[in-house]
């Protein structure tokens, strides 16, 4: 199991769009088959603050993950509203491990 923690500042014009997409590439994100979570998160104190939690299966996965045209989308559109480059935090699970319970 592989946790991906990415947090994105978005353009402050530009956060309602941001999470229309965000939550549009989620839809598609937790139905693939190695996807265990996919959270869409925003900063209660800082609007333009997002964290995106992603839990997958494994490294596949998340190459899988990045394949899909809903990610292709949201990446594309999402870069011109980003106030800089997203950052990301792989992470491996201490607990739980047990996929059942994600």
């Amino acid at each position: 199991m592989i946790v991906r923690i990415i947090n994105v500042c978005v353009k402050e014009q530009s956060i309602e769009e941001f999470k229309r997409i965000t939550i549009e590439n989620r839809q598609g994100s937790i139905q693939e088959p190695g996807v265990l979570r996919f959270d869409v998160l925003q900063s209660e104190n800082e609007a333009d603050h997002f964290v995106l939690y992603e839990v997958y299966q494994d490294e596949q996965a998340t190459l899988d993950h990045k394949q899909t045209s809903h990610y292709q989308r949201w990446r594309d559109a999402a870069g011109p509203m980003m106030a800089r480059k997203r950052e990301s935090t792989a992470c491996i699970p201490v607990a739980p491990v047990d996929p059942r319970e994600w």
